[in-house]
C-alpha cells in the first residue's frame, strides 16, 4: 500500500487545479465579452485601456497554458507512477520530479493571475475616472 500513496498523490491536486481552470476560462470569456462589447459602441478608447486590455488577455492565455500543462504533468506523474511502481526508486522520483513541475506551472500560472488581478483593477481606475460624479 505504501507505492500506492506516491503515485496517487499527483492526482489528487487534479481537482483543484481543474478549479482554477474554470474560474480563469470564465474570467476570460468576461474579457471576450467586455472588448466585443466595446467593439460594437465603438467609444474612442486610450492607448492605457487598450494595453492594459491587451495585457489582460495574454494573461489569461498564458495562464490557462500553464494550467493545462500542470494537470499534464499531474495526469503523466500518476500515470508513469503507477506503471512503474515495481520499480520503486525510480518510479518515486520519476513521480516526484513530475508532480515537482505540475506545481510550478500551478505556481506560475497563480502569479499571472495575480498580475492579471493588478491590471483588472487599473482598467476600473480609469474607468471610473472618465465617470462624472455629480
Amino acid at each position: 500500500m505504501e507505492t500506492i500513496g506516491f503515485w496517487i498523490s499527483p492526482l489528487l491536486l487534479l481537482p483543484g487545479a481543474g478549479m482554477l481552470v474554470m474560474s480563469t476560462s470564465q474570467r476570460f470569456n468576461r474579457l471576450h465579452d467586455e472588448i466585443h462589447h466595446l467593439l460594437e459602441d465603438k467609444p474612442e478608447m486610450n492607448t492605457e485601456t487598450y494595453l492594459h486590455l491587451l495585457k489582460r488577455a495574454n494573461y489569461f492565455r498564458n495562464s490557462l497554458v500553464l494550467l493545462y500543462v500542470s494537470i499534464s504533468f499531474f495526469a503523466i506523474a500518476g500515470l508513469v507512477g503507477g506503471i512503474t511502481s515495481g520499480i520503486i526508486n525510480f518510479s518515486f522520483y520519476l513521480t516526484v520530479g513530475l508532480t515537482i513541475l505540475g506545481i510550478c506551472c500551478l505556481a506560475a500560472a497563480a502569479l499571472l493571475l495575480i498580475k492579471e488581478s493588478t491590471l483588472s483593477l487599473e482598467i476600473l481606475k480609469i474607468h471610473l475616472k472618465d465617470i462624472d460624479i455629480k
